[in-house]
């Protein structure tokens, strides 16, 4: 087994990826992000494109504090098999090189059930122009 990988994403994502995990004996976070990844792979590029976000406030947030949803402080661990690597990284260069710790929080947000952000989040804006 390779070394886990760490993604950051938000408390309230956090609590939708518990809550399936916990409806269903088995599921890793590992295996919800390889289920998610099958479920809307097709879909991704324009997910991230405009997953895009920023605090909400009178002034234009500088691009330091734009952030994609799903996105957060609360670390979660994969732990992808070798096979499960390789697909992380065709992912990654399908999207233009980015990481798959920028991808998956707006991954997750688009595949678990509940409310998404921003929706949830009226602090957070989605950028339209991204």
């Amino acid at each position: 087994m390779r070394n886990p990988w760490t993604v950051h994403i938000s408390d309230a994502l956090q609590v939708r990826l518990d809550r399936y995990r916990d409806g269903r004996p088995g599921r890793t976070t590992t295996t919800v992000v390889f289920e998610a990844i099958e479920h809307l792979r097709a879909d991704l590029p324009e997910l991230v494109r405009t997953a895009h976000a920023r605090p909400a406030s009178p002034w234009a947030a500088p691009r330091w504090q734009q952030r994609y949803l799903g996105s957060g402080p609360v670390q979660i661990r994969l732990r992808p098999g070798v096979a499960e690597a390789d697909v992380l990284g065709q992912v990654s260069a399908e999207l233009g090189g980015l990481p798959p710790a920028t991808w998956i929080p707006p991954l997750l947000n688009a595949y678990l059930p509940g409310r998404k952000e921003p929706d949830n989040m009226p602090w957070l804006i989605q950028e339209t122009g991204a």
